[in-house]
């Protein structure tokens, strides 16, 4: 008897098991990887929910990929809906315990921003539907209120690891417009004004650069294509626009500290950015008219009507009409 060909039977069947097993992995994580370009891709074209679905079959091979439950956490956390946020946190936080980078850390800050965000929202409805309609039932009006006041406190304790959470990336990465923006954001939202003007400051000369860099191309770049124009002229408007939000951010907080001539300034701003804002020609007005300066606030004021589509009986026009009405009747006394 042959002894040594049933053996040799075993070693061909061992090795061809090997080999399958090996195949099916590489067919696994080549799999793995189309999940995540897909994923990628959608993300990148703000298609979110498409986005969510193409990780999440990623995620069914490699559970704990740090860069698939990075995208399905953001994913879920630009929908801006408190439930998709909230069941965000699970992908986010195994993907900063797998990637360790200041990318899953600044994903981990915007978590804890806008669900603290949302949390604040709810209590601050909440506290203004209870107060103006207070419920009959006096036990159950308290506890309404109180729920509401302790959403507020918990929104606050985000809104502090949010920030902890910055601090780490703008150490690691000091121009991350982002970051800055949201570190503003979030300091402003805690009261800390000094602390936030310092990120928004920065984030509006990086937007300045930004800008500045791309009408230079388009004045000056003879070999653009139409292509690349229209992709410039499409990153400008998105800059502009960050920057008027930046811009507004700052006036509140001018705002808030009675700084009328910074905020005025700030108003000034925007409009040459964006001529079209009323809300920044009527704050202007308000602006002007707390320093004084009824003529230029009454000029703002008829702007402001001839351009807003609010109505007449609103409480903005209401004041617009009111600054009009007062620098008129001064005129006709002068007169």
């Amino acid at each position: 008897m042959d002894w040594n060909r049933p053996a040799l039977l075993l070693i061909l069947l061992f090795s061809l098991t090997g080999c399958s097993a090996s195949e099916e992995e590489l067919n696994l994580e080549s799999q793995k990887q189309d999940y995540f370009e897909r994923a990628t891709e959608y993300y990148n074209m703000g298609r979110y929910t498409q986005a969510y679905q193409q990780a999440r079959r990623g995620l069914e091979i490699e559970p704990d990929n740090g860069g698939l439950n990075l995208i399905a956490g953001r994913s879920l956390l630009l929908h801006r809906d408190i439930t998709e946020v909230s069941h965000a946190l699970l992908y986010l936080e195994t993907a900063q315990e797998e990637l360790q980078d200041h990318k899953a850390d600044q994903a981990m800050a915007e978590w804890h921003f806008r669900y603290g965000s949302l949390l604040l929202q709810s209590s601050e409805s909440d506290k203004r539907k209870y107060t103006d309609y207070p419920l009959s039932d006096q036990d159950l009006q308290d506890k309404k209120m109180a729920d509401a006041e302790e959403r507020g406190e918990k929104a606050m304790d985000h809104f502090v690891d949010a920030n902890d959470l910055l601090d780490s990336v703008l150490l690691e990465s000091s121009d991350n417009l982002n970051a800055l923006e949201m570190s503003g954001q979030v300091n402003a939202l805690l009261g800390n004004d000094v602390e936030a003007l310092e990120p928004l400051l920065a984030s509006l000369r990086l937007l300045e650069e930004s800008r500045a860099y791309n009408n230079r191309l388009l004045a000056t770049e003879e070999r653009l294509s139409m292509e690349q124009e229209d992709y410039i002229r499409r990153v400008l408007k998105s800059d502009m626009k960050r920057e008027v939000a930046v811009h507004f951010l700052v006036a509140g907080i001018h705002k808030r500290a009675g700084a009328f001539m910074a905020e005025e300034y700030e108003y000034t701003t925007i409009l040459g950015l964006s001529p079209e804002s009323v809300w920044a020609l009527h704050s202007r007005a308000l602006c002007r008219y707390e320093r004084g300066r009824l003529s230029e606030a009454a000029a703002d004021m008829r702007e402001f009507v001839a351009s807003t589509d609010m109505d007449f009986d609103s409480e903005q026009v209401t004041q617009a009409l009111n600054i009009i009405s007062e620098y008129d009747k001064l005129q006709s006394k002068a007169d």
